[in-house]
């Protein structure tokens, strides 16, 4: 699968939205019994050029572009470019399971929903994303939500990074 529409080259709002409409519209997460869609995401991206404090910095792990990244809120879709120096990721806030015709709230309620009930010992985790033709829905965008001190006082919770859909 072709995940080159993730690339940050801009480091602009219109691009993480662009972002957002292809991943919340053209893009399903499929687990081992279930079917997602995204329905709300928020963008965290910090690089010398744009810093953004709240980006969770790669003291354990270093995810690379188009990974899963879980951390200390949630999971993430992990975004970096090395030639910007710049790293992130797409925090998965909000999902509708097809399957069960049911929304879920909350990074980790996610995290779990989408990582959970697979075995730990024969089977490895099957979470992926996959091209999925939804129709299409708009999207709404504002700042993101629940950030700490950093972001407050750095100005940087003011940025409207935070994506949605409606079902």
């Amino acid at each position: 699968m072709n995940i080159d529409f993730l690339n940050i080259e801009e480091e602009t709002a219109e691009e993480f939205k662009a972002i957002a409409i292809k991943l919340l519209n053209n893009y399903a997460i499929q687990t081992h019994d279930s079917l997602f869609r995204l329905t709300e995401i928020e963008f965290y991206w910090t690089s010398p050029k744009h810093k953004d404090d709240s980006t969770y910095l790669r003291k354990y792990v270093d995810p690379k572009h188009g990974e899963w990244f879980f951390h200390y809120s949630g999971v993430d879709i992990a975004l970096e470019n090395e030639k910007l120096g710049g790293f992130g990721g797409i925090l998965i806030r909000s999902i509708y399971n097809i399957t069960e015709n049911k929304l879920y709230k909350g990074p980790m309620v996610c995290a779990m929903k989408l990582f959970s009930g697979t075995s730990a010992f024969f089977n490895s985790i099957k979470t992926k994303i996959i091209s999925y033709d939804f129709n299409q829905k708009e999207i709404s965008e504002s700042s993101r939500i629940g950030l700490g001190n950093n972001a407050i006082n750095s100005g940087t919770d003011r940025l409207n990074y935070r994506f949605t859909i409606k079902i």
